[in-house]
């Protein structure tokens, strides 16, 4: 890299975008040259003091590998510019969470135990754990994966029509060492979608000293802070405020634990730091920005 600072990629060395449904790197070739140790062939050779010729991997080719693992961890395209430093507070627990977050980064991967982000939409749950997974990546050099639970079930939705089995289909999400799981609980609840998640967490789970897995839910451990609606006219579930005093008597308060039931919960408990976060709605907040 040359010194001074790019005014396009502000002396990274790489800008991150979206594109298409995805978030991705490149590097600036605006101030990205040659490596002059190896000409930028990506290997160095040396000779022993016996004659022999050996090879050996450049450390430029390090920061190639790091765009390319960034890339391969399907960050969505709305978090391209997400990072731990522009995460926004307005709330204590949001401090606490954000300073949690970097000390994850700071000590991965000696401390493999994964987090585990609870608490309303909008306050930026996903936010954090997007920063997380750039900095390990491109700051780090580790392999990460960022995925919606309803992903993987479409995923295998689709694997079924090619003949692929489900083992086949998950084992990306089973083996990569750092898995974000976004959104975990949302969804239909039934009996298919219980069963993938278990295959997924319990697998992660018996190499907890290996894999280490991030989670954000709209849920929490206490009942009082997530209410679901079970009896409606069309006898589905959705989420209500509890200001809804209409919902009153349909409301059934469902747990984290309700959700995934007792077997996956007890294990995310082991695997991962719990972390509740409240705060204003990032989402809303702008909204009304944008219509003064």
């Amino acid at each position: 890299m040359e010194k001074g600072i790019c005014e396009k990629c502000k002396g990274k060395g790489f800008l991150v975008f979206s594109k298409g449904n995805f978030t991705t790197a490149k590097i600036c070739k605006k101030c990205y040259v040659a490596c002059d140790k190896c000409g930028g062939d990506g290997i160095i050779y040396s000779k022993s003091e016996r004659g022999y010729t050996y090879a050996d991997k450049c450390e430029c080719t390090m920061f190639e590998r790091r765009i390319m693992l960034f890339n391969m961890a399907m960050i969505p395209a709305q978090f391209s510019s997400a990072t731990l430093e522009d995460f926004q507070i307005t709330h204590h627990t949001q401090e606490e969470a954000r300073t949690n977050s970097q000390k994850f980064v700071d000590s991965y991967p000696f401390k493999k135990r994964g987090l585990m982000f609870m608490g309303p939409v909008g306050i930026g749950k996903t936010h954090l754990a997007v920063g997380i997974i750039k900095k390990l990546t491109l700051e780090k050099g580790y392999r990460c994966k960022f995925v919606d639970f309803f992903h993987i079930l479409s995923s295998i939705k689709e694997g079924y029509s090619e003949r692929k089995s489900e083992k086949k289909i998950i084992e990306p999400f089973v083996k990569v060492p750092v898995l974000v799981i976004d959104e975990l609980g949302k969804g239909r609840n039934n009996e298919w979608e219980a069963n993938i998640l278990d295959q997924i967490i319990s697998r992660r789970y018996v190499n907890t000293n290996e894999l280490t897995t991030i989670i954000t839910t709209n849920y929490t451990t206490r009942s009082e802070s997530t209410l679901s609606c079970t009896r409606t006219k069309m006898n589905i579930n959705r989420l209500v405020s509890t200001k809804e005093k209409t919902y009153e008597e349909e409301i059934l308060r469902e747990t984290l634990q309700d959700r995934v039931g007792d077997r996956i919960f007890s294990r995310l408990a082991e695997m991962c730091n719990m972390i509740e976060m409240g705060g204003k709605d990032f989402r809303m907040w702008k909204h009304k920005e944008d219509e003064v």
